[in-house]
């Protein structure tokens, strides 16, 4: 095995997990969504609001990042964005109703999605894979 090819596998591991979930969101007519809007909706599900900052540090983008994928979500419907009563430099960022209808489909594209992944790995084998990966820093 040549380590030096990690990375790449890294990388292909995510093009082709990214495939998947395009695949599936068409499957299910969910249309505009790229795999990036996910981190944002799951997050939303879990705290339903938070702030710009907040969302940023949680799915480690930058707010400029965050802030194209957050409108596109709100341009759809699937979320709002509104400026803090307190603080109008502050924005809430809140799941919508339209938002919460998708919550059951996103869950189970990500259960069919750790079921590919995962396919052919034993209990142990998925623990060790994750706690490896999770040391690699930057």
């Amino acid at each position: 095995m040549n380590e030096k090819h990690i990375i790449s596998l890294i990388g292909f591991i995510h093009r082709e997990a990214d495939k998947f979930l395009e695949n599936q969101l068409k499957k299910h007519n969910i249309l505009g969504i790229a795999p990036s809007h996910g981190d944002i909706l799951f997050n939303l599900y879990k705290y339903e609001s938070l702030t710009m900052q907040q969302l940023a540090k949680l799915i480690d983008r930058d707010k400029s990042t965050v802030t194209v994928l957050v409108n596109k979500l709100v341009e759809l419907g699937y979320i709002s964005k509104t400026p803090d009563l307190e603080d109008a430099r502050v924005y809430n960022i809140a799941i919508t109703e339209k938002g919460q209808e998708l919550r059951p489909v996103f869950e189970e594209i990500s259960k069919c999605l750790l079921a590919k992944v995962y396919d052919d790995f034993t209990l142990e084998e998925q623990t060790l894979l994750l706690k490896m990966l999770q040391r690699i820093k930057f």
